[in-house]
């Protein structure tokens, strides 16, 4: 596919020929892409890469609007390979590709007891365990493709609602371990981290899409025009990224910060740089995206263990100040899949700047309401 400008918007291509779209053009932190639906994604390129089991149904306990949770209270290992590992048989998701899953994916998703360097209590319900996402992109040189996957390509078409919460905890470790042999000197660039598909085939180009990495194209009230932050790199901060492909292969952006460049104008960055995802440190991340009608919605909040809630992000159509998001009507609706954390890094020469890196998570959560997540005492 050609990546061309809409009539209204001319200068996009240049900056988008030769970049890798999707990650690479500084789109990073908690990352919602929205984009074009495309007519025809391609499929998941080798057999064996991904272990599918049919879509389950939730438990009849668990609270209504709560589609979807995983407390990661089983064991997976990250030393054995296992084709069908807990994740599958205890946590319901529907696939997996890992290293030590499928022997590819550059990436491992395991579950442990243990954080090298961390002391304390996990910040879940009743929490012994939590998910290890380790990626490899350093180590192997490339771009990682690994995820856990919800969901299934022949099941309803809103298994993702439109109209969708996630919740959970992040905690990305950066451990120098005096020993040298636990080491977790976790490094970002930019990468995805909740991917969904209207279809179930990938690559595909959603209305969004999740991702972490440690720059935003911020908007901030006190500043009259918008600019790139960045963090130290083990940190993360959250952006949002509006377009995708138009008619006759042309890119059109739909969301616009009338007053950011022409090539910028789509990506949605925090609104507020008051707090962001520290290293060495669990986060509640709790983010609200609305494409059921076609009046775009983003809301991103941010919760520091013992903290309070901070809101970081807020994009509304019709609402948010020399701002619009306009979905067109076709491609309203929610998702048959999502997979995560999916590519994280870069490939050919931009792969010398590669970081790995150790996310650990806890408690995630998808839901069609807000009070239908986990709660946690302050």
């Amino acid at each position: 596919m050609t990546l061309t400008t809409c009539p209204m918007e001319k200068g996009v291509t240049a900056m988008l020929a030769g970049k890798q779209f999707l990650v690479t053009m500084r789109t990073v932190g908690i990352l919602l892409l929205a984009t074009v639906r495309a007519g025809a994604a391609s499929a998941e390129a080798a057999k064996g890469e991904l272990n599918l089991e049919p879509a389950k149904a939730q438990d009849a306990a668990v609270p209504p609007g709560l589609i979807f949770h995983d407390g990661f209270e089983y064991e997976v290992k990250r030393d054995e390979l296992d084709p069908k590992p807990a994740f599958i048989t205890e946590g319901k998701w529907s696939g997996v590709k890992s290293q030590n899953a499928t022997g590819k994916g550059l990436g491992y998703l395991y579950t442990t007891e243990r954080i090298p360097g961390y002391k304390g209590p996990f910040p879940g319900r009743d929490s012994k365990r939590v998910l290890a996402i380790e990626a490899r992109s350093q180590t192997f040189k490339s771009q990682t493709d690994f995820y856990l996957q919800y969901g299934h390509a022949q099941g309803p078409a809103d298994q993702v609602p439109g109209n969708v919460w996630f919740q959970f905890w992040l905690y990305v470790n950066h451990y120098d371990d005096p020993r040298d042999q636990e080491d977790q000197l976790s490094g970002f660039g930019g990468g995805k981290f909740i991917y969904p598909s209207v279809d179930g085939n990938y690559p595909t180009w959603p209305v969004w899409l999740f991702c972490v990495g440690r720059s935003s194209h911020v908007v901030l009230k006190d500043r009259d025009k918008p600019f790139f932050a960045e963090v130290a790199d083990h940190d993360l901060l959250l952006q949002t990224v509006s377009g995708g492909p138009g008619e006759g292969g042309s890119f059109c952006a739909y969301a616009e910060i009338k007053k950011a460049e022409p090539w910028d104008r789509w990506k949605l960055g925090q609104t507020s740089l008051d707090e962001r995802i520290v290293a060495n440190r669990w986060t509640l991340v709790k983010s609200h995206v609305d494409t059921s009608t076609t009046s775009g919605r983003l809301e991103v909040w941010l919760k520091p263990l013992g903290g309070k809630w901070v809101k970081v992000t807020e994009w509304i159509d019709g609402v948010t100040k020399d701002f619009s998001w306009k979905i067109p009507e076709q491609k309203v609706g929610g998702y048959r899949v999502f997979r995560m954390p999916t590519t994280h890094g870069s490939v050919g020469e931009r792969a010398k700047d590669n970081r790995d890196s150790w996310i650990y998570m806890d408690d995630f959560a998808m839901a069609s309401s807000e009070g239908a997540l986990p709660r946690y005492p302050d």
